[in-house]
């Protein structure tokens, strides 16, 4: 008996505590939820809906200091435009929404949130090409509440709307690959497994961070749902990012067989234009006069680029002195062949100035010896090194005030050179149910003649929604 008087005194105190602990605080607040939605940004809560999932969604104020709510409570709200001074943010236009209620967030008995719904326009919003980025945005200011205050450090939250189509997300791909020659020959093969990203980039579309084996900026790839969940594709170039021909002698090291004391080898690289061939400043180019191989000997200049580039035209604008200093009778090109490890001469299917030259001409090809301008190799892709210009004058001496040389960094590999197209080569699909793409295309290079068949399937895996990933089941 005594035991048990002992344990309804213990079960009164502890009850008196538990009652005691859920006394309500003596005042109560309403403020907006900290949540940034992945934005990173104070006050700032990044929401996305889904096409085809429903445009609806909610802002939402918390009541705190009241632990059972047995009362309808509430809190008075503006939109205010001068939250969105300073930030990357636009307003949202009045059109593109609808609020619930226009001007009051209300917290039924019963519940600690108070919730406004949004309702977005399907015509208007999803027609807007911007709302598929984090632009448009709602800021709300709470100015007045049925309670004791409104928090101060979260009295306003910046909502930032957008929207993406069922199909972003990542996605598992796996299939194969072919690269073949003009005339049908295999140059390489092989199996495709890695993960990609589809990012919305209009209604039905997406745009892949990669195609094949290859993800980056120069790698995208457009994806766009059609009615009948056929599937059209479109190579989705890097417009930031310029692939064609640069000057790349700007970065090379220059040597020769011989430059004069007062002349330089880096002249030729300076990247300036020459006002003349005149030789008026001397140390604006580069020479050989005094060379000890003797007048009207042949000699060299070399540019060594450091790695391997493709390249495609040779520019040299030669100097002269009308003295001691000549334009060459005759001049060619050479390269570093990689393979052999040996020097080799340029020959046919190139252009001199703009005119065709054969290796009949000059049984090498000829760079030019124009006088107050460039003259212009252009020649059929080499990967190479290394290049030089061989020049022989009909006496005394050479000069050259700019040497450019054109070209790109070679690519590793068939199927990173730089892509021109894509074209569709077979059957492409979306099947909604599985979220799986299946894809048949082609790859045609800027540069090359050959080409990369792509058979490939793409699996749904997951998207970020809010901030959280959601997995398909």
């Amino acid at each position: 008996m005594k035991k048990i008087l002992i344990f309804l005194v213990l079960l009164s105190v502890l009850t008196s505590c538990y009652d005691e602990f859920r006394l309500d605080n003596e005042f109560s607040s309403v403020a907006f939820s900290s949540a940034d939605g992945g934005s990173n940004e104070t006050g700032v809560l990044w929401r996305t809906v889904v096409k085809g999932e429903g445009l609806k969604l909610d802002a939402g104020i918390y009541l705190a200091g009241i632990l059972d709510n047995k009362n309808e409570r509430w809190a008075e709200y503006q939109l205010d435009p001068s939250l969105l001074s300073g930030t990357d943010y636009t307003m949202l236009p009045a059109n593109y929404y609808s609020l619930s209620n226009s001007s009051r967030f209300i917290i039924p008995a019963g519940e600690t949130v108070g919730k406004v719904s949004i309702v977005l326009d399907s015509i208007q919003f999803l027609n807007d090409p911007l709302t598929t980025k984090m632009n448009y945005a709602i800021p709300f200011k709470l100015i007045e509440t049925s309670e004791d205050s409104i928090l101060s450090t979260q009295k306003t939250q910046i909502l930032v709307l957008k929207y993406i189509n069922k199909q972003e997300g990542f996605y598992n791909q796996n299939g194969d690959f072919e690269t073949v020659a003009p005339g049908g020959e295999t140059l390489n093969s092989g199996n495709i497994s890695n993960v990609l990203k589809g990012s919305t980039i209009y209604l039905d579309s997406l745009e892949m961070n990669g195609l094949m084996n290859l993800i980056g900026d120069n790698y995208k790839m457009k994806l766009h749902v059609n009615a009948d969940n056929s599937v059209s594709l479109e190579y989705s170039p890097n417009l930031e990012v310029d692939n064609s021909p640069k000057n790349i002698a700007l970065d090379a090291t220059v040597t020769s067989s011989y430059v004069a004391p007062w002349n330089s080898e880096n002249a030729v690289k300076s990247g300036t234009d020459p006002a003349s061939s005149a030789f008026t400043d001397q140390i604006l180019a580069w020479g050989n006069y005094g060379a000890p191989s003797g007048p009207a000997a042949e000699n060299w200049i070399e540019y060594d680029f450091g790695s391997t580039f493709s390249i495609t035209m040779s520019e040299v604008y030669w100097a002269a002195d009308g003295g001691g200093v000549v334009f060459p009778n005759k001049s060619y090109l050479e390269y570093w062949d990689l393979d052999l490890g040996e020097w080799k001469i340029l020959y046919n299917n190139n252009v001199v100035n703009g005119v065709a030259v054969s290796e009949a001409d000059y049984g090498v090809i000829d760079t030019g010896n124009d006088p107050d301008k460039y003259n212009v190799t252009s020649f059929d892709k080499i990967d190479t090194n290394k290049i030089r210009i061989y020049a022989t004058p009909p006496a005394e001496f050479i000069g050259i005030h700019e040497w450019r040389v054109w070209g790109i960094p070679a690519p590793v590999g068939y199927e990173s050179s730089p892509i021109a197209s894509i074209v569709e080569n077979g059957t492409n699909t979306y099947d909604p149910a599985t979220g799986t793409f299946n894809l048949n295309y082609t790859v045609n290079y800027a540069f090359e003649e050959y080409t990369t068949n792509v058979s490939t399937e793409m699996v749904w895996r997951n998207r970020i929604r809010d901030g959280v990933n959601e997995w398909r089941p």
